[in-house]
């Protein structure tokens, strides 16, 4: 099978999208069909959410998912440095 070619620009303009929507506007995923998980990282190389937090996705409400956007802000951070 081969693997998608991972656009880590492609996530970065999802993250600016998601600064801009106002507070009571609902969180879009953060998939952008890259669905390959890092075995070094565990994070997925195109969203960086681990395995629960996709599974999560799904069944949490909008805070616990703008504290997840938060935490893969950081870890988008630290993956382009």
């Amino acid at each position: 099978m081969r693997k998608k070619k991972v656009d880590p620009v492609a996530f970065g303009k999802l993250l600016n999208a998601v600064d801009r929507l106002a507070p009571d506007e609902r969180l879009p995923s953060p998939c952008i069909g890259i669905c390959q998980i890092n075995a070094k990282s565990k994070f997925c190389d195109g969203c960086y959410r681990t395995i629960d937090e996709i599974a999560e996705w799904g069944a949490i409400g909008d805070e616990e998912r703008r504290s997840i956007w938060r935490v893969l802000k950081r870890r988008y951070a630290e993956r382009r440095k």
